[in-house]
């Protein structure tokens, strides 16, 4: 009965139905859309750079500097300490026994594969063309267990770090800067005086611009004699069976080593805020849409409502309690909901297919071919049930008001 009397009056009102289902649909398929480009712009800078870069590095530094004979005298942690006239110690930063530690870091449950890295800026020139790049010295063949970065090859190859003196494989967007191509010869000079010509065996392409643009890389020993650190390993690049728990690692594996241990999500910090200040953005906009659907759904069932006193009256007096005729109106607004929100599920699917194959050339943060779309089971799930509670709130008021009304009242008043 309660069904019959619903599907009646919603179909009575076909139009203003419409309407409120196109509201609905709107606001649920431009949620999927927008949690999905902005969830796989996030994807794909999160992938590309663990997997370039490591999930874990150590650093040749502690956590924080500690000094015993000021803690002694200066016990609280919030004091202010000013030293004039001080001079920084001349010491050689390093790991210590690097190759011990790494065995001792093989064996931790979860940990894979452990890797030396000596790190430095350099100065690169290519006729008259400079540009600032970071060394990466490595074990080529160890290197390779730890990152990706092999994969990204698109000119040449890293077996021939080995086999070509002082060899270098540098990103895309470096060898771009530069004018550089593979087996041209390009002047690299250290801030403390090294010098050499390095030969471009490799170039790599990550997608992620600030390692493309940066970084590259030589064999450990041209680039200790390059940067002036002769036998000394400033990095240990871990890769973890899972990188989301590598902020749980590097938390166990700084409290082993004592060194500062830093996870990709440390390491990234700033630019995982962006993207949860993107996230949120996404989120209110696609909540507006909404709740303006949801604004739709209410006019319309007040207004049949007030269309419909009349027929409420006689289905009081027929025996319909006021929960039947608040039942009514929720059942109107539920349909409405479930029609709009399955067709923003199938049209928001549709939109995204849409967009991926949309050809648009990108680079900033990172460098794709087209629009960065990413799909996740909750962003759906998460559409429609939101959807469904908003549309369902929306008609509380107007079904509410419906069961409010006395039949005798009514047909006295239309007397």
């Amino acid at each position: 009965m309660i069904w019959f009397v619903s599907m009646r009056y919603l179909l009575a009102h076909a139009r203003q139905s419409l309407v409120c289902v196109a509201g609905v649909l709107i606001s649920v398929m431009m949620f999927i859309t927008m949690s999905s480009m902005m969830q796989g712009f996030t994807d794909k800078f999160i992938i590309e750079t663990v997997e370039s870069s490591g999930h874990i590095t150590i650093h040749d530094e502690p956590r924080q500097s500690e000094t015993p004979l000021l803690q002694m005298h200066y016990p609280e942690s919030q004091g202010v300490l000013v030293l004039h006239g001080s001079k920084p110690r001349d010491t050689i930063r390093k790991i210590k026994n690097p190759t011990g530690l790494m065995l001792r870091l093989r064996n931790i449950p979860g940990i894979l594969a452990a890797a030396p890295v000596v790190n430095g800026d350099a100065i690169a020139t290519y006729g008259t063309k400079t540009a600032t790049v970071s060394i990466y010295g490595i074990d080529p063949r160890v290197h390779l267990q730890v990152t990706t970065v092999g994969e990204d090859l698109i000119e040449g190859s890293f077996d021939r770090l080995s086999t070509t003196a002082d060899g270098i494989v540098m990103g895309w967007g470096l060898a771009s800067l530069l004018g550089a191509r593979l087996d041209d010869q390009v002047t690299l000079a250290s801030p403390t005086g090294g010098r050499t010509i390095a030969k471009v065996v490799g170039i790599f392409q990550t997608g992620v611009t600030p390692v493309d643009y940066s970084r590259a890389y030589m064999v450990q020993s041209s680039a200790q004699t390059l940067l002036d650190k002769k036998n000394i390993i400033n990095q240990i690049i871990l890769r973890t069976s899972d990188y989301t728990q590598a902020r749980e690692f590097a938390a166990q594996i700084e409290g082993i080593c004592g060194y500062k241990t830093e996870s990709w999500q440390e390491a990234n910090a700033n630019f995982l805020k962006i993207f949860r200040i993107q996230q949120i953005i996404t989120y209110i906009i696609t909540g507006s849409l909404m709740i303006v659907a949801a604004f739709g759904v209410l006019n319309i069932l007040i207004m049949a409502v007030l269309e419909r006193v009349n027929d409420i009256a006689i289905l009081k007096s027929f025996g319909l309690s006021r929960n039947d005729i608040t039942r009514v109106y929720l059942v109107q607004g539920l349909v409405i909901g479930l029609i709009g929100s399955a067709l923003g599920l199938v049209f928001g699917k549709l939109m995204v297919e849409v967009l991926r194959r949309i050809p648009i050339q990108m680079e900033g943060l990172v460098k794709a071919e087209g629009l960065l779309m990413s799909e996740h089971r909750s962003d759906y799930v998460a559409a429609f049930i939101a959807s469904m509670i908003v549309v369902l709130l929306a008609a509380v008021y107007p079904a509410r008001r419906a069961a409010r009304y006395d039949p005798v009242e009514v047909i006295r008043g239309a007397h």
